[in-house]
């Protein structure tokens, strides 16, 4: 209970001073005046004093919420009254103990008594402590013995945490529950076997837990029973023992010594005793156990013991004697009293000399220490915070009383006085808005009081320096712009200004307007230094008063001029009917283009190119608007939005509306100008992509047309191609700026002389413009350093080179033979520059991008496509006269009427077919290399066809599945130049079937509806004697022959006489179906595609005679 009372207190302090913190860190915004904060902190403090006196109350109603959430929670099938009678039990023996010893002893008893755990067995216990194990505590001479149970036992928390409360000293931090534990070790405790280390272990494991219940380490005490033989009454009992400063596995030697030092001491005492009577042999048989056996079991023993690294701190082991029970019935014994003997006596002495030591984290020491530095630091930024304070609060006044006393001085130190406490105050200001420095803080800072006083000042002498001055020259201003008449030239000039004399004063008069910046940019213009200041002195000053000034506005409104509203009004109208009211953007640019389109007719392809005939090579109907040309911006379109922009802006603000009236909100001049010159350009590349991506190529079917197309896309002086880049680029460049400027004017200037060219090979540069990024795909064609090798000049020279080639065949003796060798060349892949330009053409279009498809295929990727087609067209016919007489002729010479090809008994050559079908060095492909390594190219081991050379070519079907078989026969069979095919075979049980024999090139299989197994087979063999043949016999008949052939084939032609089902990807299913409706069953297992099963697909298999269809 007293406990609790301490940890109430604290608590309750803890929140006081919380809140009180809280109270003067200005967190409640009711409490204002320091008075108020006052009373508050005595309040809080009567609440916490009253609370304090409660504790009584507190402490029944957590007990009643403890209780009652116990029984709620409590699930287990153990009665709540039990364990609560439990509980009390256990506390009322210790409260029993309390109150005895502290009747005896005083309230500090804890500091007085020596607090002594004994742990052992009862038995053990008994024989040194009688009665100790039934009375539980003894207690005589400033010791108090309690008994814990055996160190075996499982530790009882619940009495442990019961003598942790009861024993604890209060301070420090309810420490040293023990002063020390002893161990009263059992008999045979030195034997040296399995069963007394593990003993030893579960002991030390069992301390420990104790510890950590009690959370304090008490230093141990081992004390071992003596047995004698002979009573030892009425010998003078001695202490007998050693104590261990600091016990260390490599320092036994010590335990040693001090074990040998004893022995020699009790064998010096037992002698002296033992003359006094024969029977007091107690010291001399300890000291003769010591010298033969003991001290070396001892050693082992305290070494094992502190090997653990759980192991307690060992301080003293003692040899005691058995203590008898008094049977005289006159001398009194009083319950738990303690015999004290020498033993007791020197354990006790020595305990009270040790500390022990705390068991885990130790929270409240760790808390004190926090809470005493805390408040170290907070003492010490209190006095720093006082001081800095102090300082911040002599400073602010120390200013505010030179402005006080100023308005006797002249004006230059007037402004200077203004200027040092603006900067006093743009310090404050900052504080206050992103805090005090820390050590300005701690509950001391008076920022926003000093500031608050300090305003009144500043108000008061920017008033006499700044602010009315100010007011009155914008004034007299307004007043002479309003009195002049219209016509009167001065009022003409002011009307230029008055906007921004307009604009300042409302500012001073509607502080949410108010913009500090300008107002100093206004002043710095249009104030002039009064007589007596100096204009350096004035320009330093005075923009920063104006522009302080300014910006404080929007914080205090009660600063706002007073304006004269018929003055604002006159001013405004006088304004207005200057500038105008703009038009909305859209309506602006519709109306501009109108009038631009009257003056501009849309071009077509013809009037671009002024004259230029285009229609040989291509052509649009597609026409461009003429508003979309660099002539109408450069005549026309930019004047028309500069003229826009500074006459038409849409100027209505807030300066030029009092509210009243519906007016549009202004825009910039520069802002309405982006908008419209943003939109004109937008559209104006739109215009032009759509029509340069409508452009169609006319097509050509003859090499005559082509090569006259040709020549004149080429041609640098008439090329429609080049007038149009020349078009393009020059239209691309609008607005230009960069180093390209003197270029954009030189062109202008040739274009008003009449003598701009639209044809030669454009020049680029390096300017940039609006429509850079829309026209740079093309323009970067007339750039022959770009990073990507695509230039217009290598296009036109590249389709120069094909049209000297086509050329050369068309004037040749023989256009045709030219022509097929031209095409035979493209055949074989040896046509390089045909190849190259053609594929240069598709990257240039393909460069251009998506925006740009249109115009890339029809100028750049067409024109090649097609002269393409125009060579390899007619020399498709003339090469299958090749196919047929140098690969079809010798074919049918060796193949025609022989099996597989046809169903003859003559057979084809195994030899000569593998001469047709070897990979790279056969007939076929050697052709294919040869000739048509151009269009086809191999991969993977099959030929497919090249999708880019092969352009314009439609090869046979049957061509290319002949080639894919011959692909497969290759693969298959010809993996070592010459025919030669393994695979196996498995028979399997059919029904009514005995026996099936199967023979391939004298290679056998004979099955007898036995476990099958595969045997592997070789074809074609040794070619001797081939043939191949299959038996069966049923349970009816005899062996009987099913087929029978013989030759290379012999066994190719039995498969075909059978029904094949794929299992999987190596292995079919091979049935022949005998008479009777008998099947005779093998599985094929092949090792590469379908085995001897795809020279199945030669059978009637006719070589094609034309590779072109």
């Amino acid at each position: 209970m007293k406990k609790f009372k301490i940890i109430w207190i604290i608590l309750l302090l803890i929140i006081a001073l919380i809140v009180i913190a809280c109270i003067w860190q200005n967190s409640f915004s009711f409490l204002i005046t320091k008075s108020d904060k006052i009373i508050a902190v005595l309040v809080v403090l009567s609440i916490a004093l009253l609370l304090s006196h409660l504790h009584d109350i507190v402490f029944l109603l957590l007990s009643k919420v403890v209780n009652s959430n116990f029984r709620i929670f409590d699930k287990t099938n153990i009665d709540i009254d039990s364990k609560i009678k439990k509980n009390n039990e256990e506390t009322d023996s210790f409260t029993e103990i309390v109150k005895f010893i502290q009747t005896r002893y005083g309230f500090f008893w804890r500091y007085k008594v020596c607090k002594c755990l004994v742990l052992g067995h009862h038995s053990d216990v008994e024989h040194l402590l009688p009665n100790l194990s039934q009375d539980q505590w003894q207690l005589s001479d400033n010791t108090l013995i309690v008994y814990g149970g055996d160190i075996q036992d499982e530790p009882n928390t619940q009495w442990l945490e019961t003598l942790k409360k009861y024993f604890s000293r209060i301070l420090p931090f309810f420490s040293k529950p023990l002063d020390a534990v002893i161990w009263v070790v059992p008999k045979h405790y030195l034997d040296n076997n399995r069963q007394q280390q593990l003993l030893l272990e579960k002991a030390v494991l069992k301390l420990q837990a104790r510890n950590k219940v009690l959370k304090w380490s008490a230093p141990l005490y081992l004390v071992a029973g003596q047995s004698s033989e002979w009573s030892q009454t009425g010998r003078i009992e001695q202490s007998v023992g050693v104590l261990f400063t600091k016990l260390k596995q490599d320092d036994m030697e010590s335990v040693v010594v001090s074990l040998n030092q004893l022995a020699k001491e009790c064998s010096q005492r037992g002698v002296r005793q033992l003359k006094d009577n024969t029977c007091y042999s107690f010291l001399l048989k300890l000291s003769q156990n010591l010298v033969k056996r003991d001290i070396t079991n001892i050693r082992r023993y305290l070494t094992s013991l502190i090997a653990f690294p759980y192991s307690p701190h060992v301080r003293g082991l003692f040899f005691a004697p058995p203590q008898s029970k008094s049977n005289d019935e006159n001398m009194p014994i009083f319950e738990h009293s303690l015999a004290i003997t020498p033993t007791w006596q020197s354990i006790r002495d020595d305990a009270n000399s040790q500390m022990g030591r705390r068991m885990g984290i130790q929270w409240d020491i760790w808390s004190c220490y926090a809470l005493l530095s805390l408040m170290g630091v907070i003492c010490i930024a209190l006095c720093t915070s006082y001081f800095r304070n102090a300082s911040l609060i002599d400073d602010s006044f120390e200013l505010v009383k030179q402005a006080d006393d100023s308005i006797k001085q002249d004006y230059t130190s007037r402004l200077q006085i203004q200027h040092q406490l603006q900067q006093h105050l743009e310090q404050l200001l900052y504080r206050q808005q992103h805090g005090a420095p820390l050590f300005n803080r701690f509950g001391l800072n008076h920022n926003d009081e000093v500031l608050k006083r300090m305003w009144l000042t500043y108000r008061a002498t920017n008033s006499r320096n700044i602010a009315t001055p100010f007011h009155n020259i914008m004034t007299d201003y307004l007043n002479l712009l309003t009195e002049l008449p219209p016509g009167d030239s001065r009022r003409e000039k002011l009307v230029d200004s008055a906007y921004d004399v307009l604009k300042a004063y409302l500012m001073m008069g509607h502080p949410d307007k108010s913009d500090g910046l300008y107002l100093s940019q206004f002043a710095t213009t249009k104030w002039r230094a009064p007589e007596g200041v100096s204009d350096g002195d004035w320009q330093r000053l005075m923009p920063d008063l104006v522009r302080f000034w300014g910006q404080m506005l929007n914080l205090h409104p009660d600063w706002a001029q007073s304006n004269d509203t018929r003055l604002v009004k006159d001013v405004r109208q006088i304004l207005i009917n200057k500038i105008g009211v703009q038009n909305a953007v859209n309506t602006l640019y519709q109306e501009m283009i109108q009038r631009a389109s009257q003056h501009y007719a849309n071009q077509n392809m013809n009037q671009l190119l002024e004259g230029l005939d285009s229609q040989v090579l291509f052509s649009t109907d597609t026409e461009i608007p003429g508003v979309y040309t660099r002539k109408a911006w450069d005549n026309t379109i930019k004047d028309e939005i500069a003229e826009v922009a500074k006459y038409r802006k849409e100027q209505i603000d807030w300066v030029l509306s009092d509210g009243e009236n519906d007016l549009t909100a202004s825009i910039s001049p520069d802002t309405l100008k982006k908008q419209l010159t943003d939109r004109y350009f937008s559209e104006y590349s739109a215009a032009w992509l759509n029509f340069l991506n409508t452009i169609q190529w006319h097509s050509s079917n003859n090499v005559s047309d082509v090569i006259e197309q040709l020549t004149l896309l080429a041609d640098t002086r008439q090329s429609p191609l080049i007038a149009l880049i020349n078009v393009v680029k020059y239209q691309s460049e609008v607005a230009y700026s960069g180093d390209g400027l003197s270029d954009n004017l030189i062109r202008s200037a040739q274009e008003l002389i009449g003598n701009k060219s639209k044809t030669g090979l454009p020049i680029n540069n390096e300017a940039s413009g609006p429509l850079t990024a829309t026209f740079l795909p093309v323009t970067s064609l007339l750039n022959n350093n770009n990073t990507n090798g695509l230039s217009l000049q290598t296009y036109l020279l590249r389709i120069t080179q094909v049209r000297l080639k086509l050329q050369n065949i068309a004037n040749s003796a023989d256009p045709q033979a030219m022509m097929q060798g031209l095409a035979k060349s493209v055949f074989k892949g040896t046509s390089i520059d045909l190849t190259e330009t053609r594929d240069y053409g598709n990257l240039i279009a393909a460069n251009l991008g998506e925006e740009w498809s249109g115009f890339g295929y029809s100028l750049f990727k067409r024109p090649l496509e097609q002269s393409w087609q125009v060579v390899l067209a007619p020399a498709a016919n003339s090469f299958n006269e090749v196919w047929q007489n140098y690969i079809v002729s010798q074919w049918e010479k060796s193949f025609a009427g022989r099996y597989p090809f046809k169903n003859t008994d003559n057979e084809a050559s195994l030899a000569e077919l593998a001469r047709f079908l070897r990979a790279d060095t056969g007939i076929i492909d050697s052709f294919i290399t040869s000739e048509l390594n151009g269009v086809l190219e191999k991969k993977g081991g099959s030929w497919v066809i090249n999708s880019v050379n092969a352009q314009g070519l439609n090869f046979s079907p049957k061509f290319l599945d002949a080639l894919k078989l011959f692909n497969e026969l290759s693969a298959e069979l010809l993996t070592t130049g010459d025919v030669a095919l393994s695979f196996d075979i498995m028979p399997r049980s059919g029904s009514k079937i005995t026996r099936t024999e199967l023979v391939v090139n004298k290679q056998k299989l004979e099955y007898f509806n036995q476990s099958p197994t595969w045997k592997r087979f070789n074809w074609p063999g040794d070619g001797y004697s081939p043939y191949s043949q299959l038996s069966w016999s049923s349970d009816t008949s005899g062996l009987r022959l099913y087929k029978y052939y013989s030759g290379d084939w012999a066994w190719i032609r039995l498969l075909g006489s059978a029904s094949v089902k794929p299992l999987d990807s190596s292995r079919y299913e091979i049935v022949w179906k005998a008479p009777d409706q008998r099947k005779l069953r093998f599985i094929l297992r092949t090792q590469l595609g379908g085995g001897p099963l795809t020279l199945l697909k030669l059978r009637n298999f006719t070589l094609p005679k034309t590779v072109f269809e």
